[in-house]
Parts: structure tokens; sequence; C-alpha cells
């Protein structure tokens, strides 16, 4: 097993290419998406990281908060020495979205090499003139609006498509945010047929304290009691078979 130590900083250095297979058996090229124009961010971890596992609640944030995929910033989970199932497992865990590759079957482990990593989890954010262009450490939510805004990336919202007719537009709000002690968080949504939904609520650590399922068809409030949740930050998933992303949001609990 490998040590979770600081590793050394690449930024400024050119970004190696590399072609890899996620473990839903989809193929991604690194100079695809930086000819594209998208900055690419670069999770380099291994399934038993214990820091990786911290702090992944985080790295869930940011990929909500930047787009979850399907605006200007991509994330990529680049895995070492691992397999598919493990990998899925770990993505299961700690509600992963993004795309994961394995070490041992997905390229991983070549990627990990070329790039001279050797502390995880490593972050490096990558951009169009294929150049690594800084490391978010440690990979905190305030640490990427930080490092982000530094680079002029904004904040996008994840757009979400429907199945039938292509239509697009699905709007969830959360409220209120911040969430007291005794309230109850309601989902506001603003839609058109979007059948069954299940939703998934996770702590900072992580740990899924809430789901349940809805009948998203036309607009409607939905009300979730947390059970005395602690003061910190939240993440929720909604997810349905017609969206091509789940919808992912943060909220904050604060207890006076």
């Amino acid at each position: 097993m490998l040590l979770s130590i600081l590793g050394f900083s690449q930024a400024g250095n050119p970004a190696p290419d590399f072609t890899v297979t996620d473990v839903d058996g989809n193929t991604h090229r690194l100079y695809d998406y930086l000819e594209e124009g998208k900055i690419v961010v670069l999770d380099f971890y291994y399934t038993t990281c214990g820091p990786c596992q911290f702090y992944s609640p985080q790295v869930n944030l940011a990929y909500s908060k930047y787009g979850c995929n399907t605006a200007n910033v991509i994330f990529l989970s680049i895995d070492y020495n691992d397999t598919d199932a493990e990998v899925i497992a770990y993505d299961n865990e700690y509600a992963i979205e993004f795309p994961s590759i394995s070490g041992l079957e997905g390229g991983g482990n070549a990627v990990v090499n070329e790039y001279n990593i050797i502390g995880f989890p490593t972050f490096y954010v990558i951009d169009s003139s294929k150049t690594i262009i800084d490391e978010i450490d440690p990979p905190t939510l305030q640490v990427f609006d930080f490092r982000f805004a530094m680079h002029g990336i904004s904040p996008a919202s994840c757009s979400t498509s429907l199945d039938e007719g292509g239509e697009s537009n699905t709007s969830i709000t959360l409220y209120p945010n911040p969430l007291g002690k005794s309230d109850l968080l309601t989902i506001a949504i603003t839609t058109k047929m979007i059948g069954e939904c299940h939703y998934e609520v996770y702590d900072f650590t992580g740990r899924k304290i809430e789901d349940g399922s809805f009948n998203g068809d036309g607009g409607q409030n939905i009300e979730v009691n947390l059970k005395d949740p602690t003061s910190g930050l939240y993440l929720i998933k909604i997810k349905s078979n017609k969206f091509e992303v789940p919808i992912s949001k943060s909220f904050l609990v604060v207890n006076e």
C-alpha cells in the first residue's frame, strides 16, 4: 500500500496526453477535452487511501458547483492499482458521480506513472494550453473556489436533459438554505414530467443520512426531514432515469 504523502507539484509543466476507459466502458482522451477548450481536473487516488476518502465529499461539491461535467470543467478520477470492481465499490460508497478510471483495467496506472504521482490524493488542473496550471491542495470546496477564481473559472449549473423530446428545463431549488435544526428541507421542482426520482442526502464525511423516492411528474414541492442534523455542509443528489446526469446541490445546516 502506498503512503498518502504530499508529493511535488508539477504546476507549469506540460500535461502528457492519455486515453483511458472508465468503469462504465466510456473512453476519455485528455487532449480531446483540452482541444474543445475544456478545463480538466485530474483526481489521482486509490480506494483505500484515507485522505482520499475524507476529501471525497468536498470534491463532490466542487464537481456539482462547476457543472457536473456538462459545462467547461471536466473531472476525471484516476485510480492507482485497483480493479474496476474495487473502483465501482468506492464510487458507490462515496457517491462519486464523475468518470472513474481504475488503475488495473482502465489504464489509470499508466497515467499515474506518466505524471510521476507520489502522493495521494493529488489534484491537477489542466487547461487548453495542455499545461498543468494548478494543484488543488487540500481539495476542499473553498480551495477549489479560490484557485478556480484565480484562473477565471466560474461556477456553472448542472445541465439535465429529458429523454422525451430532448427538453432541458428541469429546475430544482432547495429552501430554506441555510436550514435550521427544526426545519424541513423543501425540494421545489419546476419541470416537465421527470417520472420516478430518488434522492440521497450526504453529510460532510460522505455518510448517507437520508434517502427516499418521489414522483416528479409536474411541478411540486417535496419535504425531507433530516432528523436532527448537526451544523455543516450537506449534499443532496437527485436521480431520474430521464436525467443524463444526477442533479447535485449543496446546502448548509445551522444550529443556533
